[in-house]
């Protein structure tokens, strides 16, 4: 073989031998950086949650202060759509009483330009949930955090009188707001129903998802923050652990949740 064909030949080899190391090295730093760049995003996003909760729970005490010592309350009976978030029946809902007073724009401010909804703008938006891709969530508005629909009790009437704090005996342990579970998430334990996780602005253990390497956020009536496992509030049959062990759903822990 000629000396130059000869030369050429290894030259090509060689610089096929450098393409491969190339590649190989940035196929081990790409295993290296993607999982370390999950893990910094779902940090990242817990964070985002955990401040949103806090913030919701820390102006309900305001909002309490201000009102007679109510709590935000529940929406109104009926259809979850924009229209229904800006019925006047729904003025007092949490989403919007509670909002308003934080100067913030209420759910019933989106009914309009409901894409905005689903942005940073909104506190109720949080990144770490899956919405659906679509504009499926344009429908209606999707509530990745909801209020705690155990509190709000039915009386002999058939009536939801509003909560007063008062009404609370052990604040530090009750759930006040919960992160809420939306349609294309998958169930964090398998006894929770998967029609549970429909993005109502209501919610209980049973629609908590665990967005955070299976961890999630629930924010007390007290005004403080924690993350717990799905599976640990509910028992293995999907009830409530009754009498409660260490959450609340209801005002006091002699009231049944299941019930």
């Amino acid at each position: 073989m000629h000396r130059s064909s000869a030369w050429r030949l290894g030259s090509s080899a060689f610089t096929l031998m450098e393409v491969l190391v190339v590649v190989a090295t940035i196929l081990v730093l790409a295993a290296i950086l993607v999982p370390t760049v999950s893990t910094f995003q779902n940090k990242s996003h817990k964070a985002e949650a955990i401040r949103a909760l806090k913030e919701l729970a820390t102006a309900a005490q305001a909002y309490a202060t201000d009102r007679n010592d109510e709590l935000p309350q529940e929406d109104a009976a009926g259809t979850d759509n924009w229209q229904a978030a800006a019925d006047p029946a729904n003025r007092k809902a949490w989403y919007n009483a509670l909002l308003a007073s934080m100067g913030r724009r209420t759910v019933a401010d989106y009914a309009l330009s409901p894409r905005a909804f689903y942005t940073k703008e909104n506190i109720l938006f949080l990144p770490g949930a899956k919405y659906p891709e679509s504009d499926k969530k344009l429908i209606k508005p999707l509530f990745a955090i909801a209020i705690n629909s155990r509190l709000q009790r039915r009386d002999e009437d058939g009536n939801k009188p509003p909560v007063r704090r008062a009404q609370i005996s052990d604040p530090a342990r009750t759930v006040l707001f919960l992160e809420n579970g939306l349609p294309p998430e998958k169930k964090a334990v398998p006894v929770q129903s998967k029609k549970d996780y429909n993005g109502s602005s209501k919610g209980t253990a049973k629609t908590f998802p665990g967005r955070y390497s299976g961890l999630g956020v629930l924010a007390f009536v007290d005004g403080h923050v924690e993350e717990h496992v799905p599976a640990e509030l509910l028992t293995e049959t999907g009830l409530f652990p009754f009498p409660p062990t260490d959450v609340i759903w209801c005002r006091t822990p002699e009231e049944d949740p299941n019930k």
